[in-house]
C-alpha cells in the first residue's frame, strides 16, 4: 500500500494505521527500545578509545531521539503532507532516509552483506537540495505506508546492531578509527542521522499545530522569565571589540572525533580588528524592524531577497504567529516544535539569510553604523577570544548544567543572555541558534572528499550556499563541535539567527568624498557573488587569464583575447616611463592569478588577494604545479578537457596568493610600488572604501591601475555607494574627483576583454583603464 502527499479517500487499513498514529505513541513505536525518561543527546564518541558498547550506546541514542521526534507527528497526514514551501519531501521520506543511509553506506564499506530492502534503499536514498525559492519539489504519488517504513526501520536497526556487535573498534583493536577504516562508515551513519534529526525538526516546526504533539520523552522547551513578555525588557544590542589576530580554519585528520570532509584542511587567516554584538538578535529587537515596515520596503533587501520575500508574501519571521495582523503585542505567539508559546521577546529570532541581511541594512540606517554578519574567520576569532569551548563535546544533560542550550539540553531555543558570558563578553557562541555568515561555503586547502560519500560537500561548493556557525539547541554529536562547518541556501530556514558585526572604525564617507582609509574599514566584505564562485566561472576566468591561443576563438572575438597580458604589459611600460621600480606589486581581486603571474616577470614580489577560496586554490595550484585541468563549456552539459598552464616566463617563486578582502587594509601585507584592481571596483559593496584601502596600500610615488567596465548592479553595490552612474554624474568624472587629491592621472584608455560562456556565446566588455601615480 502506498500514499500520495495529497488527501485521498481513506481505506480501512489506512484508517487503522491512522488510529495507531494518533495520541501518545506506546513502546511499540520505538524499534530500538523505548526511552526511559527525558531524552538528551550523548557526547560524541571518542574514536581513539571507544568500545563496541560505547558505539552501541551512541547509536541507540540517536535512534531513539529520531523516533521520539517522529512520535510527535499526529496521524498519517502529518507524514505525507508536503511542506507548504514545496522545497522538501514530506516527512515520511525523512523517517526512512537515515535508515536507508546506514544500509547503503555499511554495504559500500563491506560491513553489511546485501541490502536490507532494495526498493526502500533506492526510494529513500537521495533527498532534495532546493535550487531556488520558486522551484518547488513535485510530490511523489507512491510513498509507502508509515507502518511499512516503521517495519523497515526495525530491520535496519537489527542489522546495524549486528554490525556494531561484531566489529572491533578502538577499545578492542587498540587502534583509533580513522577515515580510511571501514568502521568509519558506522560513525558516518550516526552523524548523518544527527544532521537529519535537526533538519527534520525544522519541518516538524513548520507543520500546522494540529499535526503535532510532543512525546513525553522529548526535551522540554527552555525556561523563560516573566519579563520575556515585554519587548522593552529584551536585552539591548551591545558591541564587544575583538583585536586583530590570526585564526586557523580546519582541523587535522588525526583527531579523536568524527568529521565531515569539509572540516579537514588548513587555512591560516589574519582577521582585522572588529566589533560584534555580545548576543544574537532577539525577537524584541527584530520586532522594531517588522513594525517599521521592514518587510514592505525593498530598499533594505537584496534583489534576490526581495524577490523571495514577495514570492513568499513574508510579513514577519516564519515562526511568529499572529491571528490579528500583529496590531497588539499580546497577539504575537511563538511556534516551537510542538507548541505555540506566548512570544518570548528575549529569545533569538529565527530567520533566513535574506531576512538577516535586510535587518542588518535597516539597523545600519537606524544606528548610523555599518552592520553586517560575521565571516567564518571572525566567528572563529570570537570563539578563540571567548576561551576554550567544552560545550562542543558535551552531552545535553551536562550542557544544561553549564547553562548552555545545545545537544538537546532543551527542546527549543531560549533567552539569549542565559548562557554565562565568556572572558570577551560574548554569549550564545555555542548553541541556541545557528548564526548566518557572510561567507559562502568553500573547501579548505587540503580538502578531499570521502570515498563513501563523495558528494556530501562538493555539490555545495557552488557559491550559492551560505555558511552557518555555532550550532542550535537541537545540534547533537559532532554538529555541536567547534569544528563543524555547515551551510544552507540563503532562502532556507533552519534554527538560524543573527549576530551583528562592525568592521573596526566603520563610518560612512560623505557623498562624493574619498574616505580616510586610516579610519574606515569596509561595511561588508568585498565578496564575490555566487556567480564568481562556481565551477563554470572558474573555467571562464581560467580562460580569460591563461588562454592566449587565438585560434581557439572565433575570428571576430580573437583580438580581445589576452586582456590580462596586455594590462600587465601596460603597467610595466608605465612603470619604466615614470621611473617607478616594481619591487612589490599587489593584485587586488586577483581571481585565478593570471595577472599576478604576468607581473612576476617585472616585479621582485607579487601578492594576489581574492575573497574566493576556489579561485585562490586554483592560482596556488598553477603557481606550484604549473597547470590545472578544467572543462571548457561547449553546449549544455557538454564540455571539452582543457588545461590552464603557467606562463613560461613567469617566476612562480616570486608570487604568493592569499584569501583576503581587498577592501580591508591588512597591515601584515605591507605597502606596494604598484597596485592593480581589475574588474573589481563595480563588484564590491562600497567602492569608495575600496579606493581608500587601495590608496593606503600604494606607496608614495607608487602606481595604481584601475580597470573597470563601470557596470553597476544593485546585486553587488547599492546605488547609494555607486561612483557616478547616476543621471547627473558620470563614473569616470566621479572617479577623478575622488582620486585627484592624492593621485595624478598618468594614463587613460580602454581595453576589450572577452569571457567564454560556451562555444557560440561570449561576453565582451571594454573596461575603462586608468593609471594613477600617488603624490609623494
Amino acid at each position: 500500500m502506498s500514499r500520495t502527499s495529497e488527501p485521498a479517500e481513506t481505506s480501512p487499513r489506512e484508517a487503522s494505521e491512522d488510529g495507531r498514529l494518533l495520541g501518545t505513541r506506546g513502546d511499540w513505536w520505538f524499534t530500538g527500545g523505548a526511552p526511559q525518561g527525558p531524552l538528551a543527546s550523548l557526547a560524541p564518541a571518542d574514536l581513539s578509545c571507544v568500545t563496541r558498547e560505547g558505539v552501541m550506546r551512541y547509536f541507540n541514542n540517536i535512534w531513539v531521539l529520531q523516533e521520539a521526534l517522529f512520535a510527535g507527528l499526529q496521524g498519517s497526514e502529518a507524514f505525507y503532507r508536503a511542506p507548504d514551501h514545496g522545497l522538501r519531501h514530506p516527512l515520511v521520506f525523512y523517517y526512512g532516509h537515515p535508515a536507508a543511509f546506514y544500509a547503503n553506506k555499511l554495504r559500500l564499506a563491506g560491513l553489511l552483506d546485501g541490502a536490507v530492502d532494495t526498493k526502500f534503499e533506492e526510494l529513500f536514498e537521495v533527498g532534495v537540495d532546493e535550487m531556488s525559492w520558486d522551484e518547488v519539489n513535485r510530490p511523489r504519488a507512491d510513498w509507502p505506508a508509515v507502518l511499512d517504513v516503521h517495519a523497515y526501520r526495525s530491520r535496519v536497526y537489527r542489522r546495524v546492531s549486528e554490525v556494531i556487535r561484531r566489529t572491533d573498534f578502538a577499545g578492542e583493536s587498540g587502534q583509533p578509527v580513522t577515515a580510511d577504516d571501514p568502521e568509519w562508515a558506522v560513525f558516518m551513519g550516526i552523524e548523518h542521522d544527527r544532521i537529519h534529526l535537526e533538519t527534520s525538526s525544522v519541518l516538524v516546526r513548520e507543520l500546522p499545530l494540529r499535526f503535532v504533539s510532543a512525546h513525553p520523552s522529548w526535551p522540554a522547551v527552555a525556561p523563560y522569565r516573566s519579563s520575556a513578555a515585554d519587548p522593552a525588557q529584551a536585552p539591548c544590542i551591545e558591541l564587544r571589540s575583538v583585536a586583530e589576530g590570526t585564526v586557523v580554519l580546519g582541523r587535522p585528520r588525526d583527531t579523536r572525533f568524527y568529521g565531515w570532509d569539509n572540516e579537514f584542511g588548513h587555512r591560516s587567516v589574519v582577521v582585522p580588528a572588529f566589533q560584534a554584538s555580545s548576543q544574537v538578535v532577539t525577537n524584541g529587537q527584530f520586532l522594531e524592524f517588522v513594525q517599521d515596515g521592514g518587510y514592505r520596503q525593498p530598499r533594505w533587501w537584496s534583489g534576490e531577497g526581495w524577490k523571495w520575500r514577495t514570492f513568499r508574501e513574508a510579513r514577519w519571521p516564519r515562526f511568529w504567529v499572529s491571528s490579528q495582523n500583529s496590531r497588539h503585542l499580546g497577539e504575537w505567539r511563538l511556534r516551537t516544535l510542538f507548541s505555540h508559546e506566548a512570544m518570548k521577546w528575549d529569545w533569538p529570532v529565527c530567520v533566513n539569510y535574506h531576512e538577516a541581511k535586510a535587518f542588518c541594512a535597516w539597523r545600519s540606517d537606524l544606528d548610523g553604523v555599518c552592520y553586517r554578519l560575521p565571516t567564518e574567520a571572525e566567528y572563529r576569532r570570537m570563539r578563540d577570544a571567548a576561551g576554550p569551548a567544552p560545550a562542543a563535546l558535551g552531552g545535553g544533560h551536562a550542557m544544561r548544567e553549564q547553562g548552555l542550550n545545545i545537544s538537546l539540553a532543551y527542546g527549543s531555543e531560549g533567552p539569549v543572555d542565559a548562557e554565562p558570558a565568556g572572558p570577551a563578553g560574548f554569549q550564545g557562541l555555542s548553541g541556541n541558534v545557528w548564526q548566518w555568515c557572510e561567507d559562502t561555503f568553500q573547501p579548505l586547502p587540503g580538502f578531499r572528499p570521502h570515498a563513501l560519500y563523495d558528494d556530501f560537500s562538493t555539490p555545495c561548493f557552488d557559491g550559492a550556499h551560505q555558511m552557518i556557525m555555532g550550532g542550535s539547541f537541537v545540534s547533537t554529536g559532532t554538529m555541536a563541535a567547534d569544528s563543524a562547518r555547515f551551510h544552507f541556501r540563503p532562502h532556507f530556514l533552519q534554527h538560524t539567527g543573527i549576530r551583528l558585526v562592525v568592521s573596526q572604525g566603520t563610518s560612512r564617507p560623505a557623498s562624493g568624498q574619498m574616505a580616510d582609509s586610516s579610519k574606515v574599514q569596509p561595511s561588508l566584505p568585498a565578496a564575490a557573488s555566487p556567480r564568481y564562485l562556481s565551477e563554470a566561472a572558474l573555467a571562464q576566468y581560467l580562460m580569460l587569464h591563461y588562454d592566449t591561443d587565438k585560434d581557439c576563438w572565433p575570428a571576430p572575438i580573437a583580438p580581445a583575447v589576452g586582456f590580462v597580458q596586455r594590462i600587465s604589459a601596460l603597467l610595466a611600460g608605465i612603470a619604466v616611463r615614470e621611473h617607478v621600480p616594481l619591487d612589490r606589486v599587489l593584485d587586488a581581486g586577483c581571481a585565478v592569478g593570471g595577472m599576478a603571474m604576468e607581473l612576476s616577470r617585472h616585479a621582485q614580489e607579487v601578492v594576489g588577494v581574492d575573497t574566493s577560496a576556489l579561485f585562490i586554490d586554483a592560482a596556488r595550484l598553477i603557481a606550484g604545479e604549473g597547470q590545472i585541468s578544467y572543462r571548457r563549456p561547449l553546449q549544455g552539459m557538454r564540455g571539452a578537457p582543457a588545461t590552464a598552464v603557467r606562463p613560461r616566463t613567469a617566476r612562480a617563486d616570486c608570487v604568493r596568493f592569499e584569501v583576503a578582502d581587498a577592501a580591508s587594509f591588512q597591515p601584515s601585507l605591507g605597502t606596494f610600488d604598484a597596485v592593480v584592481a581589475s574588474n573589481v571596483l563595480c563588484r564590491v559593496c562600497d567602492p569608495v572604501q575600496l579606493l581608500a584601502t587601495l590608496q593606503e596600500y600604494t606607496r608614495p610615488s607608487g602606481l595604481l591601475l584601475l580597470a573597470t567596465p563601470w557596470s553597476w548592479d544593485e546585486q553587488f553595490t547599492e546605488p547609494r555607494h555607486w561612483i557616478g552612474g547616476t543621471p547627473d554624474s558620470d563614473s569616470s568624472s566621479a572617479l577623478e574627483q575622488l582620486l585627484q587629491p592624492a593621485f595624478t592621472l598618468v594614463h587613460e584608455g580602454s581595453e576589450t576583454a572577452v569571457l567564454w560562456v560556451h562555444e557560440r556565446r561570449f561576453e565582451c566588455i571594454t573596461p575603462h583603464i586608468t593609471v594613477w601615480r600617488r603624490r609623494p
